[in-house]
């Protein structure tokens, strides 16, 4: 296995606070922007991403951190951790069943959406949570900077509830953001390969957006428990994994 680049942070609480602060300040002041001019162009509701992929493309190429935040080549995955990703494709699965399909829109609204949610939504949270946070919290420890990722992952979604959605909804995306990302972070974490993990996400909130119709609590459940199961499959896996090396090295 490659080992990652050498990445420490003198200050990794800081820079976690100023990394959340970047993402909210710019989303919401987007938002407002939106509000404001009454934009309805696919791409308004995004604008906020902009700016923030624009710098995380200067700055990963510039400082060459491309591989240190786990952009890897995908030719090097083995078949058993394809396999891992799986579950993924299932849960894409049942969003479009759950959406009863999709809106009856342009093939421009469809592009625009697309592009959006995987080359900025996409891009820039998973590059964020999985990828700079996760490596500033990697010398705490491989499983605390997991959990702890995944969780700010899930709180942050909690601005969701400042749109006036019920208390029932927002602790259910909380709920879901936090078990959504512990598994990409799982799969990042063993496999590096976070270019499958923004794809997922991107397509994930497409068809969120892009849906017939809001699926029932009843599908957003049924996610969860898919995603449970792989979130168990992989922490089983893990730890044979860990028994197997530990064993090797005694």
């Amino acid at each position: 296995m490659i080992k990652p680049d050498s990445f420490t942070v003198k200050r990794p609480l800081i820079a976690i606070i100023l990394i959340e602060l970047m993402l909210m300040i710019f989303v919401a002041g987007g938002s407002a922007y939106v509000s404001i001019a009454e934009l309805t162009h696919p791409l308004a509701p995004f604008l906020g991403f902009i700016p923030i992929a624009l710098f995380l493309l200067v700055y990963l190429s510039v400082k060459k951190r491309w591989s240190t935040f786990y952009f890897s080549s995908l030719s090097k995955l083995t078949k058993r951790q394809w396999l891992e990703y799986l579950p993924l494709l299932l849960v894409l699965i049942v969003l479009v069943i759950g959406n009863k399909g999709f809106q009856l829109e342009s093939f421009s609204f469809f592009a625009y959406l697309l592009l959006s949610q995987i080359f900025l939504v996409g891009f820039v949270e998973e590059t964020l949570f999985r990828g700079m946070i996760l490596r500033i919290l990697m010398p705490k420890g491989k499983a605390f900077a997991i959990v702890v990722s995944s969780a700010l992952f899930g709180v942050t979604h909690a601005l969701q509830a400042l749109s006036g959605q019920s208390l029932e909804d927002t602790i259910l995306q909380i709920v879901y953001a936090f078990i959504l990302g512990f598994v990409l972070t799982m799969l990042v974490v063993r496999n590096r390969a976070i270019l499958l993990t923004i794809l997922f996400h991107g397509l994930h909130n497409f068809l969120n957006f892009t849906g017939n119709t809001p699926s029932t609590h009843l599908y957003d459940y049924l996610v969860l428990a898919i995603l449970l199961a792989q979130l168990l499959w992989l922490l089983s896996s893990s730890k044979k994994s860990s028994a197997a090396s530990d064993g090797i090295y005694a």
